[in-house]
């Protein structure tokens, strides 16, 4: 329960708090009074300015009448501390409290707020101290005159007049505005402040106290007023305007300032207008600027609850104004359009023009259409568009708006912007159902006892059933016998549970005929959940049947021979491993490749080669048992499936060898092909198998690896599979991986062979890869190259191999003693022929830095030979680099004489094979002195390699060719080795092959 409140204690509170204002009232006016007494401007007690007029009527603003004792009792203390007689005092002070009062009553009447908020305010206040205050001067003039104090009533009058006037426009708005939030604010700015303080000091003390202290300075104060009033509110301005006023009274009583001079009357009045001037200027300033900041505060409140508003409404309100040069811009818009537009208003306040890239171009095409023909007439404007966001999704948007004229020519136009996308989704739903309805599908709606209520043109057109025939008809009728009476039931359980069923269903026609339908069924059911309708939508599938065994044709038979393909042969293959676990007896799988097949299909067509591959899957199937299967893969390739043979593995063998045998011989015989006859055979690789324990791509693997040997051995043979022939492949597997792995562990090296001239001196080196396994050692080339170029590893490895030389080639320039060598690498054709190539060397060449002229490329003829005109470019390319070309291997294949000519090389190298036996051999040494009078003839330089006896070096100075490279001066040898080998011997010794090989 709350206490009762004590109405003795509150009588006491209000009582105290009277108390204590009227005691402030009383010696407020009563030190301010002496203090204007102090120092009067005209004897005995009319002073320049009377501040207690101004507290009397803040005193009564702000409390009440209940004031007025105090203020009569202070005015008769300050009048008889004057020397005046106690009626004169009394009298006097009537009328200082009459004034006030009469003020009082007056700004009451008028609704007068003490904030000074409004311009009325202040011309209201500045009234009532103007008449007001007449009512104290006249009472106060009157009786000084009558008790003959005064000679001018008339001067004492004026002057009594405007001290208190200009009183209570100084005291007046101080006392009224001063709180606490008003000091509280101005202690926040305290920099300012102390700015502002500063400037007032010393613009006050220029204009009073300096020696320039003439009249033409006053008008710094005014501006110094207007800085208080516009910055610092009511409150500071009374209070800066107080201060400004008693600073220039004070000069003027002691002599100082422009309001000093020897015309003491007309500097009373100057100083009484400077402060009238000052105090209603500073009034007038503040409140004109209340009233903006209340203007602005109610602008934005107003602002604010429009936005709260628009941000409720499902959608957004904007302005866009279209300017007369046709820009446009958006100077507001509610909070929804960052969410809408994803913009914020500031982004879009001075163009448009992000905006309308995200507008769809046909769209934005027919916005401005339509925006310019409601411009013309000033009318409503209304359009779809659609908008992309930046999550590329569209949305369908819609903006109704309302014109306005504006005075620079720009039309504003005031605008509510909605998403309709889920609006067009809809129409867009309604026209598809539309659309589906009458799609090529039969469809029927029936009602909850399956009778017809409706169907489209479709179902008229397969059932040949007009719609008004159907109408109440039950859906049953049209069924057949084809389906039993379980059958429907298992579709109304699958209705009543799933509320669905889809299936194949016999139907007839209006004539009677059958046919088979795929039919969808669907329960719609109601609040409740009873059924109310079904619909169902089917398909006639009667040619689909017809298409069902031509499908399985084609997705398990060759369309070429209508043996089974692949994935037939997979799942037999797959059915019999599973079988092989019941029964032990063995089966064969046989991998057939016909020979030379492909140089029938190119010589004379793949018709022909349809033709072979026709007859060649008969004769297969001639020679197998019913059991058997005979599957292509595709190509040449075949595949022969032997079940049940003899559990005993080598009359299983004998039996599948005898098969294969019998295969071999009937693909050997001559084939009629067209108009002519051809010769073919087949390599058979055979792969025995019992048990589960192998899997299809194991069986695959091994019957091939068998076919392969079978072709390696010369053809038309037939191999069975040996477990070393997996050894080697797995080793071939091991090999590839560890080639790998070298590759990014950097674990292959160049070695360099030395090339040397007829002189025996150093010319050059050639760049020899070799492979350092960390566990195998020295791996030989002749046995990883190849299966390099296999896999395809051979172009990193190349590109490896490019580079490191040419590290070492500009290595090599920086020494006086290797700057003249050149470095051959040899390039292989599958990294010749990437189409980067060119690129790829122009790349390794700048980064080196290295001198182009002294790289050679080797490649082989095959590789130059394949593709001369593109090998040409390519070759021509990097010779504008300065790359040098030598043709490695040469002798060794089928090179053209008009093809050398063609190409841009710059040597010739002599293959080691002919070079070996030239001093024994004299078909070698004639093919030998052909290859080098042939490269003197077409300018090239020749060079032999292989060279490893003084005879050898002999032969080959005397028929011409001058320069070498073999065993006879230096095996390859690593970088550091062929460096200590140049600083041993500047002219490389000649030695023969018997003798001990620098290492």
């Amino acid at each position: 329960m709350h206490m009762l409140e004590n109405p003795n204690s509150r009588s006491k509170y209000h009582l105290g708090r009277l108390s204590w204002r009227l005691l402030l009232v009383l010696l407020g006016y009563v030190l301010t009074g002496y203090l204007a007494l102090a120092h009067p401007y005209v004897k005995p007690n009319v002073s320049l300015i009377w501040l207690p007029s101004g507290i009397a009527l803040a005193a009564l603003v702000r409390w009440g009448p209940k004031m007025a004792p105090a203020i009569y009792l202070a005015a008769l203390l300050v009048n008889l501390s004057s020397g005046l007689t106690i009626f004169a005092a009394a009298s006097i002070a009537i009328g200082n409290t009459l004034a006030p009062y009469f003020c009082y009553l007056f700004l009451k009447n008028k609704r007068f707020s003490s904030e000074f908020a409004r311009r009325q305010d202040v011309i209201w206040f500045c009234l009532a101290a103007v008449m007001g205050m007449s009512i104290s001067a006249s009472g106060g003039a009157l009786v000084l005159w009558l008790m003959g104090l005064i000679a001018h009533p008339d001067l004492v009058w004026l002057s009594w007049w405007a001290g208190d006037t200009v009183g209570v426009l100084l005291a007046g708005p101080l006392l009224l505005s001063v709180s606490y939030s008003s000091i509280r604010k101005l202690a926040a700015r305290r920099a300012e402040m102390l700015t502002f303080i500063l400037i007032f000091v010393v613009v006050h003390w220029l204009i009073f106290f300096s020696a320039q202290n003439t009249m033409h300075l006053s008008f710094v104060a005014m501006a110094v007023m207007i800085w208080a009033a516009l910055r610092f509110a009511i409150t500071w301005a009374s209070f800066t305007v107080l201060t400004s006023i008693y600073i220039a009274g004070w000069a003027s009583y002691q002599g100082q300032g422009p309001f000093s001079s020897a015309d003491m009357q007309a500097n009373l009045f100057l100083l009484w207008l400077y402060a009238s001037t000052m105090t209603v200027s500073s009034l007038l300033i503040a409140a004109l600027q209340a009233e903006r900041l209340a203007a602005t505060s109610e602008l934005q409140d107003s602002f604010e609850r429009i936005n709260k508003v628009a941000s409720r409404l499902p959608g957004l309100i904007l302005q866009y104004r279209v300017h007369a040069d046709q820009s446009s811009s958006i100077p507001y818009a509610s909070s929804a359009i960052t969410a809408m537009l994803e913009f914020t208003q500031e982004e879009l306040k001075d163009s448009t023009k992000a905006l309308f890239a995200r507008i769809n171009p046909e769209d934005r095409e027919k916005g401005e259409q339509t925006l310019a023909l409601a411009t013309q007439e000033l009318s409503i404007w209304q359009s779809e568009f659609r908008y992309q966001r930046r999550d590329s999704s569209v949305r369908w948007l819609y903006i109704d708006g309302l014109p306005e004229q504006e005075a620079k020519g720009s039309i504003l136009w005031h605008c509510f912007l909605t998403d309709i996308t889920e609006r067009k989704q809809a129409e867009q739903d309604l026209r598809i159902a539309a659309t589906t309805f009458e799609s090529q599908e039969g469809i029927f709606v029936a009602d909850g006892n399956w009778k017809v209520l409706r169907v489209n043109q479709a179902f008229s057109r397969i059932t040949g059933f007009a719609a008004d025939e159907l109408l109440a008809i039950p859906v049953q009728r049209l069924h057949t016998t084809h389906q039993d009476q379980s059958f429907f039931d298992a579709i109304d359980a699958s209705l009543r549970s799933q509320q669905f069923w889809q299936g194949e269903l016999w139907s007839k026609r209006k004539n009677g005929e059958t046919y088979p339908q795929m039919i969808t069924l669907t329960a719609i059911t109601d609040s409740k959940g009873e059924v109310s309708n079904y619909i169902g939508s089917f398909t006639d599938i009667s040619l689909h049947k017809g298409y069902e065994e031509e499908i399985r044709n084609l997705a398990f038979y060759d369309p070429l021979t209508q043996l089974p393909n692949r994935r037939l042969l997979m799942d037999r293959l797959q059915h019999l491993i599973s079988v092989s676990q019941r029964n032990v007896s063995h089966s064969a799988l046989l991998f057939l490749d016909l020979d030379n097949f492909k140089t029938l299909n190119d010589t004379r067509g793949h018709d022909a080669g349809d033709l072979l591959l026709i007859e060649a899957a008969s004769r297969l199937q001639s020679c197998v048992r019913d059991s058997d299967t005979v599957a292509r893969l595709g190509g040449d390739e075949f595949v022969v499936v032997l079940e049940e043979l003899s559990e005993i593995r080598d009359e299983a063998i004998a039996q599948a060898d005898k098969v294969g045998e019998k295969i071999r011989e009937m693909l050997s015989q001559s084939y009629q092909i067209m108009d002519f006859e051809h010769h073919g055979s087949a390599s058979i690789g055979i792969c025995l198998f019992q048990g589960a324990d192998n899997t299809v791509k194991d069986l695959f693997k091994r019957a091939d690896t068998a076919m392969y040997e079978a072709k390696t051995s010369g053809r038309n043979a037939v191999r069975f599979f040996d477990p070393a022939m997996q050894a080697v492949l797995v080793v071939r597997m091991m090999l590839e991986s560890n080639l790998r792995i070298a590759l990014a562990l950097n674990q292959f090296q160049l070695y360099y062979q030395v090339q040397v001239n007829a002189d025996g001196q150093l010319i050059g080196a050639e760049a020899l890869l070799r492979w350092i396994h960390p566990d195998r050692g020295f791996i030989s080339p002749a046995e990883f190259i190849p299966l390099a170029e296999e896999t395809g590893l051979i172009v990193p490895i190349g590109l490896w191999v490019m580079d490191t030389a040419c590290a070492q080639l500009k290595l090599w320039e920086a020494q006086a003693d290797t700057r003249h060598l050149s470095l051959a690498v040899n390039v292989s054709a599958k990294q010749f022929k990437q189409a980067d190539f060119v690129d790829t060397i122009s790349h390794i060449v700048h980064k080196h830095q290295i001198d182009a002229s002294r790289l050679k490329i080797e490649l082989t003829e095959s590789t130059i030979l394949d593709n001369v005109d593109a090998t040409t470019e390519k070759m021509h390319q990097l010779k504008k680099l300065g790359i040098a070309f030598s043709m490695d291997d040469f002798g060794t294949g089928y090179s053209s004489l008009a093809y050398l000519q063609r190409l841009p090389l710059n040597q010739l190298k002599i293959d080691q094979s002919f070079v070996r036996d030239i001093n024994l051999d004299e078909n070698d040494a004639t093919i030998v002195r052909a290859i080098i009078a042939l490269g003197i003839n077409l300018g090239l330089n020749v060079i032999a390699e292989g060279v490893e006896t003084a005879a050898q070096r002999s032969f080959l100075i005397e028929n011409h060719c001058y320069s070498f490279q073999g065993y006879l001066f230096s095996k390859p040898i690593p970088a550091e080795a062929f460096q200590a080998l140049i600083a041993m011997h500047k002219t490389l010794p000649i030695v023969s092959a018997s003798q001990d090989l620098v290492t």
